[in-house]
């Protein structure tokens, strides 16, 4: 049954608001006649537009996602159509020669259902000063945003091209239920309703951090990666949803806080086109920033195949100076490290002795830590002190993203197309983008360079086609990813629960080795490491959709997913302490259970300790949704569901130089090392994952997510209720509890934390979408409470593990209200607003553990309250020069980084061999000091304060050309977007300072 072919991109202007004519477009239309009891079309002016002729529409409404079929099966029942010059690329022209019934026209329309594409198009109701209504496929179907019970933001391409997005954390700012922890560009974690507790250390994310809990999409293809995400460069977009709340029937694992979706343009079939963006850049303080963009189009077989071209290149200058500085380990108790408390308060602390684990007793009056033997540490050792001479500079936080896509379109057969995508880009940073308060504004002391080489290819193909009445889609993606990150590591030794092993002769943390001739010097503090992250997956999806039209209707889908993930981690000591035996190959462990490294060759010489660990999850789904209108086109109630099979595994291996002979032998009375007898050729093994996992892996996890909705629709409006599930897939640690403690008080917990399982949220929403002011205005609202259960969290905690692990560890609770809201004040001027209020609070301790902040404490970065408003001004002159101006202001209230108190707490009278040992405590400048209490410096939670940023545009277009002057943080705002605290130093990840620039467009 042949298609009627369409191509035009938009929907003409009309005056009567209750008529309706399209100039179709070829993917989808946004309205369409429904429920008519005449149909007339449209009639050409002498001025070329399209304007209704006779449209009987008194009893139509709604807007329908297939009227492309819709269109086709009317023309079939007999409506005489021909081509409208006036329309542009091509519309049809509906005579009003022929009267249809009610019942054909719904037939027509509830027949209807080929696939559809969703258009960022002006609308009609836009046209004549109504609002825009964006098509989304947030639903698997194609269908107008407002038009649909979910909470969805949508911002088109021509709204993206007019805000200057093309990077995350420019989008986020007119998301505001989304939250970013960001260390850079490639390095943002994405969080949406405050679903969030932390962000992993970029160095052990890799191995040890969980699942993302929102799932992020490029078209229909999965692009979730852990501890990082995918970091798109946005350009030549049709359109970027974001979809809030539990995802998780139709979307599957990590969209427990939701989904964020890059939709990307297609090929048109029908036309030549192209166009390019150049924009050139200047920062305050900072280097200048140059990019640009371009497009092709090409319709290689007119209405059946084609091509569609897309490159960029942007170059951003630093802004972050690393200036001179000298360092040194500092002389604070570190483990093993002199043995002696500051003379300063306790409360700066850093870390005690491992002797402290034993006693703590008194020499001169001064708190000092015992060996189990009872001897004393000596005195503070030699401290070697570095510079960072050699890599002062500038504004050194440079980035710099290229890439492009490339798609094809192949329509053999009006029912079936093919699409196909590949994607590459890569991201090149040097130096840092958070700084150092307290080495000044905008600047760091970094002793060892930074820099971030990040490349990805994604390609998707996707088949759209018809089986009778019923739609199929079929979609395939392939993502590589890799990213190769180096950074300074030096500050680990202000906290480095085993710094003094790696820096320090043997004598400072082994009170038997001292005896005056060695023993009293700490070597370089100049660490680095080097992480080398490769992700490959693939994902497979199908599913069928009945037609929209119908009283009852549903989808009914399948979905697979394998993601492996190569963890490979060097850290470096740049001069190891005496007696170190470097240059080893990786240790292949038993035969048995081997550790099946990644990389088994010779490491460089430095490395002292190392990750080498694969993981592996995979998911089966199926899936379906189905919608009944009780009272047609009134009251609507939905159901879903979706099955899942998810498994997680762990192989590979933390290896250390702290076994095998790596120190070589020491001779206490010479105060000399030597080779050991058989020099050692291996690392040690700290964590061998097969052995330790035999049994254990793979985890495997299955169960059913609910969805339930009821929808009530009234005069171009609706209101909803819904309860919706979400999840996220469990995985594997290192290793587990090493020590008994609140946490794992019994040997059959060090098994059990060894893998944490998958956490859950529940959500209770209500909300409307509301249609004001002879739709010029449109006001969209929700409120929810979400249950969060089991939550994963990723903790630093020594009384358990010497090593970063995953587990279960708290419940919370949200509440929140979200809202947008567009209003066409004038055909020139048009208002946007949007706002999210965030009540969370931790409700449940799952496990007995002193690093989390009490009950009733926010969840991370979960401000109460933030906003946006916009303003665009768009007016014609009689020359057709469209001039305009667009303002934008940003607020984001206050939160916290995290939801560790702290992550160097040692339980009080810990000892790891008696336990919970009874020993007297002391009492030290006015501070009672504990067997085994540590002090940190910096709770993890650092709270981060509200900021605001405005940004504005000027600029004007013709005949396709467009020329804009533009300005971002006009008030150079410092806003704290994240904070860490980090090796016991407070880093903040900042915003650019003011910038202003010019860019230049054209589009065919």
């Amino acid at each position: 049954m042949p298609h009627v072919r369409l191509s035009d991109t938009r929907q003409r202007k009309f005056t009567d608001p209750e008529k309706t004519l399209i100039c179709l477009t070829e993917g989808a239309c946004q309205s369409a006649p429904r429920r008519c009891g005449s149909f007339a079309g449209a009639a050409r002016t002498t001025t070329g537009e399209c304007q209704p002729a006779g449209l009987g529409m008194a009893s139509c409404e709604n807007v329908i996602s297939s009227c492309l079929a819709a269109w086709s099966y009317l023309a079939l029942l007999g409506l005489e159509q021909r081509l409208v010059p006036g329309c542009p690329g091509g519309g049809f022209e509906m005579k009003a020669s022929l009267k249809l019934s009610s019942a054909a026209i719904a037939f027509a329309i509830m027949g209807a259902g080929a696939p559809a594409y969703a258009q960022d198009a002006a609308s009609g109701e836009e046209e004549a000063g109504g609002v825009r209504d964006i098509v989304v496929t947030a639903t698997r179907r194609s269908e107008a945003a407002n038009k649909i019970p979910v909470a969805i933001q949508a911002l088109g391409g021509d709204s993206l091209s007019d805000l200057n997005i093309t990077k995350l954390d420019k989008l986020v700012e007119f998301l505001p239920n989304v939250r970013t922890a960001s260390r850079g560009p490639g390095a943002s974690s994405i969080f949406i309703r405050g679903l969030s507790t932390d962000s992993p250390g970029l160095q052990i994310a890799g191995t040890a951090g969980a699942q993302p809990t929102v799932a992020l999409y490029v078209n229909d293809a999965p692009a979730s990666l852990v501890g990082r995400n995918l970091d798109v460069y946005a350009v030549d977009l049709q359109r970027v949803e974001v979809l809030a709340g539990p995802q998780g029937t139709l979307f599957g694992a990590s969209a427990m806080g939701g989904a964020l979706r890059y939709i990307t343009n297609k090929p048109d079939l029908s036309d030549f086109k192209a166009g390019f963006n150049a924009s050139y850049s200047f920062t305050k303080g900072g280097d200048d920033s140059v990019g640009g963009d371009a497009y092709v189009n090409v319709p290689i077989i007119k209405d059946t195949l084609g091509i569609r071209f897309v490159a960029y290149a942007d170059s951003q200058g630093g802004y972050i100076d690393n200036v001179a500085g000298t360092y040194q380990m500092p002389f604070n108790a570190n483990v093993g490290q002199a043995g002696r408390l500051p003379t300063g308060n306790p409360l700066l602390v850093m870390r005690a002795l491992q002797a402290c684990q034993q006693s703590v007793v008194l020499v001169g009056g001064v708190p000092s830590c015992g060996t189990s033997g009872g001897a004393y540490l000596y005195n503070a050792p030699t401290r070697q002190t570095i510079n960072n001479d050699a890599l002062v500079e500038d504004n050194y936080n440079d980035a710099t993203y290229r890439g492009g896509r490339i798609s094809l379109t192949f329509k053999p057969a009006d029912d079936w197309s093919l699409d196909l995508m590949h994607m590459r880009q890569q991201l090149d940073t040097d130096g840092v983008f958070d700084y150092e308060p307290d080495v000044g504004d905008l600047k760091v002391t970094k002793f060892n360079p930074n820099s971030l080489e990040d490349k990805a290819d994604l390609t998707t193909w996707t088949i759209n086609g018809r089986l009778g009445m019923l739609d199929l889609v079929y979609t395939g993606s392939y993502l590589h990813h890799k990213a190769v990150q180096t950074a300074d590591y030096a500050g680990y030794s202000n906290i480095g629960l085993y710094v003094p092993y790696y820096e320090c002769d043997r004598g400072v943390y082994y009170t038997a080795a001292y005896n005056g001739n060695i023993g009293n010097t700490c070597y370089t503090p100049n660490k680095s490491y080097k992480v080398r992250n490769t992700t490959k997956r693939w994902t497979h999806e199908a599913r069928i959709t009945t037609p929209a039209g119908e009283r009852i209707r549903g989808t009914l889908g399948v979905f697979y997913d394998v993601n492996k993930l190569w963890d490979n981690t060097d850290w470096s000591y740049l001069q190891p302490a005496a007696g170190f035996i470097y240059r080893r190959s990786a240790n292949l462990g038993p035969a048995a259970f081997p550790t099946n490294p990644n990389d088994p060759g010779v490491r460089d010489l430095q490395v002292g300790f190392f990750n080498d660990v694969k993981r592996r999850d995979r998911q089966f789904a199926v899936y379906g949704e189905a919608s009944f209108d009780i009272v047609p086109e009134a009251l609507t109630v939905t159901g879903g569901f979706r099955y899942y099979n998810e498994s997680a595994s762990i192989n590979g291996s933390s290896q250390t130089s702290f076994a095998t002979g790596a120190r070589g032998i020491y001779n206490p009375l010479t105060g000399t090392y030597s080779a050991a007898v058989s020099p050692p050729t291996t690392y040690g093994v700290s964590a061998n994952l097969n052995q330790l996992y035999a049994t254990a892996s793979p985890a495997k996890y299955k169960g059913v997510l609910w969805k339930g909705n009821l929808t009530y629709k009234f005069d171009n409006s609706l209101v909803y209720v819904t309860y919706s599930d979400g999840f996220r897939p469990g995985g594997f640690n290192r290793r587990p509890c090493r020590v008994p403690s609140a946490i794992c008080p019994t040997q059959a917990d060090f098994v059990r934390l060894g893998t944490y399982v998958p956490d859950k949220v529940q959500n209770y929403e209500v909300g409307g979408k509301f249609s004001l002011l002879d739709r010029r205005m449109q006001i969209n609202l929700a409120a929810y409470r979400i249950d969060w259960t089991n939550i994963q969290m990723t903790v630093f905690d020594q009384n358990i593990s010497n090593q970063t692990f995953t587990t279960n560890l708290v419940d919370a609770r949200i509440y929140g209200v979200e809202g947008d809201m567009t209003w066409r004040a004038t055909p020139e001027l048009t208002l946007n607003g949007a706002f999210s209020y965030n009540d969370s609070e931790l409700t449940k301790y799952r496990r007995n553990t002193q690093v989390l902040r009490p009950l009733g404490s926010p969840l991370a970065l979960s401000p109460k309250f933030q906003f946006n408003v916009r303003m665009n001004y768009e007016w014609e002159t009689g020359s057709g020069l469209k001039p305009y101006i667009n303002v934008a202001f940003h607020h984001v209230g206050s939160s916290f980084s995290d939801v560790i108190d702290n992550v160097d707490i040692r339980y009080q009278s810990f000892n790891p061999t008696l336990g919970y040992a009874a020993s007297t405590p002391v009492l030290y400048n006015g501070v009672l000091v504990r067997p085994g209490d540590v002090i940190a410096p910096l709770p993890a939670a650092q709270k981060m304060d509200a900021y605001n940023t405005l940004s504005a545009a000027v600029g004007a277009g013709k005949d396709g050309w467009r020329l804009e002057l533009f300005a971002d943080n006009i008030t150079n705002e410092r806003a704290q977007i994240y904070t860490s605290a980090n090796d016991g130093e407070r880093r903040v990840t900042t915003n650019r300072p003011f910038t202003v620039g010019m860019r230049v467009s054209y589009s065919m």
